[in-house]
């Protein structure tokens, strides 16, 4: 069962009904911010949703309302690093590991006004919106921003973040629908890790043959994807095997969060013929262990129909205090 059940809320495709705004709450942010002198990072996150809700609550004029802007589909993604480091600074919690790499992977537009730069859209192979963020002194245009953007590309749906308030609130202005697509976890209750009778240990240089061949058979992956996702993670240790002689019952992995030096991304990958026996539950167990004892809090994602994995999450002492969203516009 849904922890978000699907709603239905009313909808309107009129422009004039979707921009309708009230009285300005400027007087809530000193000038500096609003003239962009003052970043979100210096000012804080109160004062990010601040401006967020000082552009909701204020009345266009006949100028704003015809303001278009330009959205330039970028090959090179680069140029967007410095408002890419500034995104996760608007988050009330981190996101994982897998999802910043979907959104990495995706493609990425960025948003212009009369050649400036304010801020980034990503969108994945199957038009899903996946991430949206303009500077905290665009935010006033959010909603203009995203609508003349979904309205262009004809994006109807989009996956966001619950620990992504500024996005969310920007997005459900337009939301027919919307239901939980995937648990966000972090961990919550001390748990000892039960007791499995194979060989645990780190990956070394010399398994990668092997640990590509077991991958592609239990995932299904490319094989030459699987080789520099596998040889990333043993050159910066960061993958464990559990065996029993030479065969591998299943693996584990503790990355480090490029974004967030606090926390830790943790997972496993059970084989196939040695399900239900409890060695997932000991191999996340032994993941979170590991990113304590590095000093990082452990984070794991799971879908929500995903069941198996979601016993083996809970066990290990994790709680979903946050969800992505599947939203339909």
């Amino acid at each position: 069962m849904d922890i978000l059940p699907k709603i239905q809320c009313p909808h309107t495709d009129d422009p004039n009904a979707r921009n309708a705004r009230v009285d300005s709450l400027s007087s809530t942010l000193p000038i500096e911010f609003l003239n962009g002198k003052i970043s979100n990072a210096e000012i804080g996150f109160k004062g990010f949703l601040a401006t967020f809700a000082q552009g909701l609550n204020r009345k266009k004029t006949k100028n704003e309302l015809s303001m278009k802007f330009n959205f330039k589909k970028l090959n090179d993604t680069s140029s967007l690093n410095p408002l890419k480091s500034e995104w996760p600074k608007s988050l009330t919690a981190s996101q994982d590991g897998m999802w910043e790499s979907i959104t990495n992977s995706s493609t990425h537009w960025e948003i212009q006004d009369e050649q400036q730069t304010i801020g980034y859209t990503c969108v994945d192979g199957g038009n899903r919106l996946l991430q949206f963020f303009v500077l905290p002194n665009w935010l006033s245009e959010g909603l203009a921003i995203f609508q003349q953007f979904i309205d262009q590309q004809n994006i109807k749906t989009a996956l966001i973040g619950t620990n992504n308030p500024v996005g969310l609130s920007i997005a459900m202005h337009f939301q027919k629908s919307v239901k939980v697509d995937t648990y966000l976890f972090t961990d919550f209750v001390k748990s000892m890790p039960n007791e499995i009778d194979a060989s645990f240990r780190l990956v070394m240089e010399t398994d990668l043959p092997n640990l590509v061949e077991y991958f592609h058979q239990s995932m299904g992956a490319p094989k030459e994807w699987l080789k520099n996702y596998a040889g990333s993670l043993i050159e910066k240790k960061e993958i464990f095997v559990l065996e029993d002689g030479a065969e591998i019952l299943g693996t584990c992995e503790v990355r480090k969060s490029k974004s967030d030096s606090k926390v830790a991304d943790v997972g496993m990958v059970v084989s196939p013929n040695h399900r239900r026996k409890g060695i997932g539950t000991f191999l996340l167990g032994k993941a979170k262990e590991i990113a304590i004892n590095w000093g990082r809090s452990p984070i794991c994602s799971c879908e929500k129909d995903n069941l198996g994995s979601l016993k083996s999450i809970q066990k290990n002492g994790f709680r979903s205090v946050h969800q992505m969203l599947l939203m339909d516009f």
